[in-house]
């Protein structure tokens, strides 16, 4: 018998649509969309944020954030009795332009006040310009924060209503283009695969270092190489052969060796700038983390790593403070190490 999963998935939308409905109206939240006729397309429910299993914010976007061409987002937000909040007005620019590949240091920013019609009335507010192309602009009325971000599309009044009745929105298919099929994974080039722990680290660290960039500045998306996946499990069988471990735990200790590099990149500075500390610890790690060699100078720290990774998740303010002191001691461990090194 055929399964008819188009009809399994219609329904399991549905189900998924209704209890955002409900979500919403428990909340009491409204929900606020662009008002006129020069909207940049039809609307659409964008999703939504919630603290507590309680709805904090509903987004309304029109348009295609990718590819390039008019779009914008209206964001209701109510985050009284909340630790959270929707953080600066140009952090919101900031995100949408590093998802479609766009650099922040290649525009002039500028900021001022703003006017919002709220349902016919205006408001004050303020307003954040990125370049000629995007902008955003946020105002409160009453306990809600209303934020509109915008890429290629000027109104003459930035203006919202409340949208009474939301469940054509939420009701409403959206036509997508078919997403193009992901490219096919890639073997190892030939050569890198006979030693492939070191190769696996440095394009961690390539990535990281990118991602970094990425989020400082927009642009590219960084990505793994297309071999990643099959580099990953040759530097599995290699350590599975030095180690004489199964495979679940050399596929556990290189995740390790790779995570632990990486997050010392990212939290020691000296790591990142003094090319020569960063063999040391890498080459230490690779010998720690393979069983080659455990009497390695940063002994002290490989194992504060370890402890560190058996740290269960916090749950609670004792799994926080138990969190934050193996963190310290993993970081304290690796910078005695490198001072020792660096006198030496």
């Amino acid at each position: 018998m055929e399964i008819d999963r188009s009809g399994r998935a219609d329904h399991l939308h549905a189900a998924h649509r209704e209890q955002i409905r409900q979500q919403i109206d428990a909340s009491g939240i409204p929900i606020l969309g662009l008002s006129g006729s020069g909207r940049p397309a039809d609307e659409r429910f964008g999703g939504v944020e919630s603290f507590n299993d309680t709805v904090t914010t509903v987004r309304i976007v029109y348009g295609e954030a990718v590819p390039a061409g008019p779009w914008a987002s209206v964001d209701t937000s109510r985050w009284v009795g909340t630790p959270v909040s929707s953080g600066p007005l140009r952090a919101m620019v900031e995100h949408n332009m590093r998802m479609c590949g766009d650099r922040f240091s290649a525009v002039e920013w500028t900021d001022g006040d703003a006017t919002v019609l709220v349902d016919n009335q205006p408001v004050a507010g303020r307003i954040v310009r990125a370049g000629g192309r995007w902008w955003a602009a946020r105002c409160e009325h009453g306990d809600l924060e209303i934020s509109v971000v915008a890429r290629d599309w000027e109104p003459d009044t930035i203006a919202v209503d409340t949208i009474t009745d939301p469940v054509p929105m939420l009701s409403r298919t959206h036509e997508r283009p078919h997403p193009a099929r992901p490219p096919q994974p890639e073997p190892v080039p030939e050569g890198l695969g006979r030693e492939p722990h070191r190769v696996l680290v440095d394009a961690a660290l390539r990535e990281e270092r990118q991602r970094a960039a990425w989020l400082a500045d927009g642009g590219p998306v960084p990505e793994l190489p297309r071999y990643w996946s099959a580099l990953w499990q040759a530097t599995v069988e290699r350590q599975m052969d030095l180690a004489g471990t199964p495979e679940p735990a050399a596929r556990h200790d290189v995740g390790s060796i790779v995570s632990q590099l990486t997050s010392l990149q990212h939290e020691a500075e000296w790591f990142r700038d003094d090319g020569r500390l960063r063999e040391r610890a890498i080459a230490e790690t690779l010998l720690y983390g393979t069983g080659l060699g455990d009497r390695v100078p940063s002994r002290a720290a490989q194992m504060a790593w370890l402890r560190r990774e058996s740290v269960s998740p916090p749950e609670d303010r004792a799994g926080i403070e138990s969190t934050v002191a193996a963190d310290r001691q993993w970081i304290d461990a690796w910078t005695a190490w490198a001072d020792d090194q660096a006198q030496a």
